[in-house]
């Protein structure tokens, strides 16, 4: 009903990824004993969600992906996991990351990105991520495995870059993904120089920085007696 386009049945749609959020959320060991077959379908069905250009649905995605990639983590199924999808969830996040119709989830593109590049240099992966019967270099670990998988990948996606800025841009993920604002203005200038966003409005990818400096100047005001009226005070709280 829902995979056939991404316009039909928008309520349907957020209700069901907010149900399988509730589940990753209070009940992942039922997860943990789906069937291979079956655990792909709900992965599937994660990637589904965060492609969606609506909003909610998007969010209600990423937000489930989250709390997939952080539960697998710290389970037994940590390297069994990782080995099926971290490839393909880099690759589908940075697919929405640098399509310019969904800037919106700028901020949790980030966070996740931030996790996977986090996980594979911690060493808690101890598996290797490639197909070791395919992949004929056998590389010395995952991070440099990761990092030269993933300048491929922007090559591709970027083909206005030089080999050079690409080379950069990743290094300078590992080099800054323990700190997150480090991180995300990393993304975010990568991002605004590309020719793809280069002529867009990318107001979306500050609006996190935005609502906490308007957030900021609320404070400001209410710390000043009399500055804000008791009833505006009194319909923001009924707002919020």
């Amino acid at each position: 009903m829902i995979t056939k386009n991404f316009e039909d049945y928008p309520e349907h749609r957020l209700k069901f990824f907010s149900l399988l959020r509730a589940i990753a959320t209070h009940c992942f060991p039922a997860l943990i004993r789906l069937s291979s077959q079956q655990l792909k379908l709900v992965m599937d069905s994660i990637i589904w969600a965060f492609r969606h250009t609506e909003r909610n649905i998007a969010e209600t995605g990423l937000n489930l992906l989250l709390e997939m990639l952080k539960n697998f983590q710290n389970s037994e199924f940590c390297n069994q996991f990782y080995r099926t999808y971290f490839l393909s969830i880099e690759q589908e996040i940075f697919a929405v990351l640098t399509d310019t119709f969904h800037k919106p989830g700028f901020k949790l593109h980030v966070l996740v990105l931030q996790h996977l590049f986090c996980l594979v240099e911690s060493g808690g992966l101890t598996e290797p991520l490639w197909d070791v019967a395919t992949v004929p270099y056998q590389y010395p670990n995952n991070t440099m495995f990761v990092r030269e998988y993933t300048i491929k990948l922007l090559s591709t996606s970027f083909p206005n870059m030089t080999s050079a800025e690409v080379t950069q841009f990743v290094n300078g993920l590992f080099e800054s993904r323990n700190e997150l604002s480090a991180f995300k203005n990393h993304i975010r200038d990568f991002l605004v120089q590309s020719k793809e966003f280069s002529a867009q409005d990318n107001k979306d990818l500050y609006a996190e920085e935005a609502a906490a400096q308007k957030e900021r100047e609320r404070q400001r005001m209410l710390s000043i007696p009399g500055l804000i009226a008791p009833n505006e005070i009194q319909d923001e709280m009924l707002d919020s």
